[in-house]
């Protein structure tokens, strides 16, 4: 999904939020655990390798190290990189990917914006029309559940959602494409 939504123009980047609302945040935090994975393993990996790994673990110093706060300490750095999009020092030193990973961090961060921005939108709405979009969008009810809900026919339910999402959509178009 992070290489669709990095090609999409402002418009689609609208429809992918609007489809994936409910867990789009869950979405974004799986892909930033992911790419924090990728990042931390193939450093190991080529630390490994560029040691030639024996197997045998050989204290080089006097001084003893926690491996496993290390490495704590390594993930939250890393993931905060990516959050930031801040890989200054050495948060991508030992990793041969690091452009493409750059890239997939910031159009993380462009979807974490967007997200926000399309949130902060939605007050354009109505009361009544915040209350029907967001039940929508969230997948709590479909269009039936809020023909019934309202007492108006299926086909005015469905206009009510596309007149709500048109709203958002030209407002957050504008947006991200700096015309408003």
């Amino acid at each position: 999904m992070i290489e669709i939504y990095a090609r999409a123009d402002a418009a689609g980047r609208v429809d992918i939020i609007c489809k994936n609302y409910s867990n789009f945040i869950g979405i974004v935090d799986g892909y930033t655990e992911g790419l924090r994975y990728m990042i931390e393993n193939e450093k190991a990996y080529n630390r490994k390798k560029s040691h030639g790994e024996l197997g045998v673990r050989v204290q080089s110093s006097g001084i003893h190290s926690d491996i496993t706060a290390d490495t704590a300490i390594s993930n939250v750095i890393t993931r905060d990189a990516i959050i930031a999009c801040d890989f200054s020092g050495d948060v991508l030193a030992g990793v041969d990917r690091g452009e493409k990973y750059q890239k997939d961090a910031y159009t993380l961060r462009r979807m974490r914006a967007d997200y926000e921005l399309f949130n902060q939108q939605l007050s354009i709405l109505g009361r009544n029309e915040l209350r029907i979009f967001r039940g929508y969008l969230s997948g709590e009810k479909d269009i039936g559940a809020i023909a019934e809900e309202e007492g108006i026919q299926y086909e005015s339910a469905a206009q009510k959602v596309r007149r709500a999402k048109v709203k958002i959509k030209v407002q957050m178009v504008g947006f991200l494409e700096g015309i408003v």
